[in-house]
């Protein structure tokens, strides 16, 4: 019948409430958005409220949920089928990106989402997820590439067998059908129609346009899609800054506010490309402004915490300093804000790399670098010197000047510690993963074993 975009999909709910109504409707995108237009979309299908069936699709047998959508019912009036994560459109396409999804959700500990991502994954390239000979950790490289498409990751993949174990992957009955079977039993119950009272609504983030069940639904039925482009390129992030915008604005008009531009950039560059997150934040803001209609920057600066790279980088910049105490305080508020003690490791880790990889480079004769040497000295002649050797284009391709405190601060230290911090960090990461002490002991210690025993340059 038609695609529709984001901007038009007022324009959907108006035909919609006038009963001119698919039976299916496909969004696909943006978690968040896709969530946001489904709300629309069911607000006006049933007006006056109605019946709503919630699958999440990442944990129920697709074939069980056609059953379900095929069935009649025995309530009265229409009945709207909200299916979340649905793998019908699943391809290895999309196996890179469901392993970066698996692997954020478990650093979130979120062991439900991170299992039905997995399972996703394996099921994408023809694997039962429920099969423990199907296991991803115990791949090799060279089949894990052949299988998946990408590279085997460097880290420990240990923790994929948990999420195959837990209660969220192959739990249950027995499927009936392989992922590949789907998209021929979707088309031949899809074809064969649906009860008239039944309105079904699909919600991916990920599709294969050349799958033949996407290019049933285009045809037949209505597709929204609500992408938005991905990368840092102007026209990704002209096209970022507009979508979050409009949620920003959409947000703030259901409590009655308003924030001048200047004000809304401030929010959104904190932020970040988080649409859920500038909807929280922006309804933070409202209730906290009471009633005043207009959001000030004072507001911003007092409700809205940094980002979550910025208090990274006051952790690592403490520990860089030395600083133990003010480490271990932006270390607890990190986990108070929801940050994975994970991603806390994965910090220190890749500061600790470069300061030992500058640290090391300080100790090659033909560098001549000098502790007592100035920026401009280090900038025309040190950093020449290790710009030609082409091994590190990447670690000195910032500014010299930041490059430069770099290194002053990679020379406070002996090379012997920062060696000793990374088998340190290796400890703690094995102690989160398998041990049964508590997440904040572990940083606790870590942080303190580091800075409490440190070796400095005098």
């Amino acid at each position: 019948m038609a695609v529709y975009t984001r901007d038009q999909l007022d324009a959907l709910a108006k035909k919609i409430r006038k009963e001119n109504i698919s039976q299916i409707y496909l969004l696909f995108g943006e978690r968040y958005l896709c969530q946001q237009a489904a709300e629309k979309i069911i607000s006006a299908l049933l007006p006056g409220g109605g019946n709503v069936h919630i699958i999440d699709g990442a944990q129920e047998d697709f074939s069980l949920t056609l059953g379900k959508i095929t069935s009649y019912s025995l309530f009265p009036g229409r009945q709207v089928f909200r299916i979340s994560d649905t793998g019908l459109f699943l391809s290895s396409n999309n196996t890179q990106s469901l392993w970066k999804k698996t692997a954020a959700a478990y650093r979130e500990n979120n062991i439900p989402l991170a299992s039905g991502y997995l399972r996703a994954m394996l099921e994408a390239v023809g694997l039962a997820a429920d099969d423990p000979a199907n296991d991803p950790a115990g791949m090799p490289a060279a089949v894990w590439k052949k299988l998946f498409g990408f590279a085997r990751p460097q880290e420990n993949l240990a923790w994929i067998g948990k999420l195959l174990n837990s209660e969220h992957v192959g739990a249950g009955e027995k499927k009936k059908f392989s992922a590949a079977d789907l998209p021929q039993l979707f088309e031949k119950k899809i074809t064969a129609g649906l009860p008239r009272q039944n309105v079904v609504l699909l919600l991916t983030e990920d599709v294969d346009k050349r799958k033949r069940a996407f290019k049933l639904l285009a045809e037949q039925f209505v597709v929204i899609d609500l992408g938005v482009e991905a990368g840092s390129s102007s026209r990704a992030q002209k096209s970022q800054h507009s979508v979050l915008l409009e949620v920003l604005k959409e947000t703030l008009a259901g409590y009655n506010k308003t924030m001048a531009p200047d004000v809304a950039d401030l929010l959104l560059e904190r932020v970040g490309f988080h649409p859920v997150a500038v909807a929280r934040e922006a309804e933070k803001l409202a209730l906290y402004a009471g009633p005043r209609t207009r959001i000030q920057r004072s507001d911003i600066e007092l409700m809205i915490g940094r980002t979550r790279q910025e208090a990274l980088f006051e952790l690592t910049a403490a520990m860089g300093s030395k600083n133990m105490e003010h480490a271990l305080l932006m270390a607890e508020r990190l986990q108070d804000n929801g940050i994975h003690p994970l991603a806390i490791i994965a910090a220190i880790r890749n500061y600790l790399r470069t300061l030992l990889l500058f640290r090391a480079m300080q100790e090659l004769p033909e560098t001549g670098y000098s502790r007592s040497m100035s920026p401009a000295l280090f900038q025309q002649q040190c950093l020449p010197r290790l710009q030609s050797k082409g091994e590190w284009k990447k670690e000195l391709s910032g500014h010299p000047y930041a490059l430069f405190m770099q290194f002053k601060t990679a020379a406070a230290f002996e090379l012997s510690t920062l060696q000793r911090w990374m088998f340190d960090v290796l400890a703690a990461d094995f102690r989160l993963k398998g041990s049964i002490v508590a997440a904040d002991i572990v940083i606790q210690h870590l942080i303190i074993s580091m800075l409490g025993n440190a070796d400095y340059q005098s």
